[in-house]
């Protein structure tokens, strides 16, 4: 869930700024963003949030309770496939500019040609439904960091829901007169057969390349859990020098040690731990912490 809506909202955030710094017109009108937010992104963050379990999560180490719920190469992975959204986002919007606008990509040309603002309307149209289709395809490569999106593909009825739902949405916002060329600036009739065509490079480009990253991304992980083998292999060792120590003093001393305080066991048996009681040469009993909360007598355990 949280991969999936922080690669997404990176992704927006460097397309938006990309055609700012370079001066081609902005991809997306702000009631564009507004819907692609509220309509197309949230079904499927809310279907993640209903993904099972991976059944090999046993297999790995406890994190330490210390740690973020996000670990630095959680953010590595959300960042590269926000990048990878971008650039192939970017890079169909550019081909649809140059097509549309006769060549043109920068805003300061564009506005110089004959309804202008029609062409661009369709460039971006193309630019909206490729993200919206390569965000639906990201949607399914987020369930796993690691592993292969055909993998159980359809193990999450979810997701399979919230996308025929995003799709709806799209369809509804690209189509439907009006309602696509007056309020939401979007002409899906208009741009042609080439436009649906190119609008297929987001989706083929996000998964081909999204997929690449879960390379890095699953070196990463096997690196971060060796990490977690050897501090917990190390501290295994430092358990068990302690626990021969205490070993050592009890054949030393003849009293066993117990794991709680003296005034921790005192206050319920009555009877400090490792406290020796007289008895014969071979019958030394120390008292331990079991006496019924002080109801019955401590009772002892053999020292060796």
């Amino acid at each position: 869930f949280v991969a999936f809506i922080m690669s997404v909202h990176i992704a927006e955030v460097m397309q938006i700024f990309f055609c700012i710094v370079t001066g081609i017109p902005v991809m997306r009108t702000p009631l564009q963003i507004l819907f692609l937010i509220l309509v197309t992104d949230l079904p499927p963050s809310i279907a993640l949030g209903m993904e099972p379990g991976e059944k090999t999560i046993l297999q790995e180490r406890p994190r330490p309770k210390e740690e973020p719920v996000v670990l630095g190469w959680m953010w590595v992975s959300m960042v590269l496939n926000g990048a990878v959204l971008s650039v192939v986002i970017i890079l169909v919007y550019i081909i649809a500019l140059m097509h549309y606008c006769e060549g043109q990509v920068l805003q300061k040309d564009i506005d110089k040609l004959d309804d202008y603002d029609l062409k661009l309307m369709d460039a971006r149209t193309v630019a909206f439904i490729s993200l919206v289709w390569a965000e639906n395809v990201r949607s399914y490569t987020s369930r796993s960091f690691d592993k292969p999106v055909w993998k159980d593909v359809f193990g999450n009825k979810n997701m399979q829901k919230a996308i025929f739902l995003a799709q709806l949405c799209l369809y509804l916002a690209v189509l439907v007169p009006f309602f696509s060329t007056e309020i939401l600036k979007l002409r899906g009739i208009d741009i042609g057969p080439f436009g649906w065509l190119l609008a297929l490079v987001g989706p083929i480009g996000c998964l081909v390349l999204c997929e690449a990253c879960k390379l890095i991304t699953g070196y990463q992980m096997k690196q971060y859990q060796e990490m977690l083998a050897a501090k917990y292999a190390a501290e295994d060792q430092r358990l068990e020098v302690a626990s021969a120590g205490r070993k050592v003093a009890s054949v030393n001393t003849g009293v066993v040690p117990t794991s709680y305080g003296n005034a921790a066991v005192q206050k319920i048996s009555g009877k400090a731990a490792g406290s020796a009681v007289a008895a014969g040469p071979s019958d030394r009993f120390v008292y331990g912490n079991c006496s019924c909360f002080g109801l019955l007598p401590g009772m002892g355990y053999r020292s060796y």
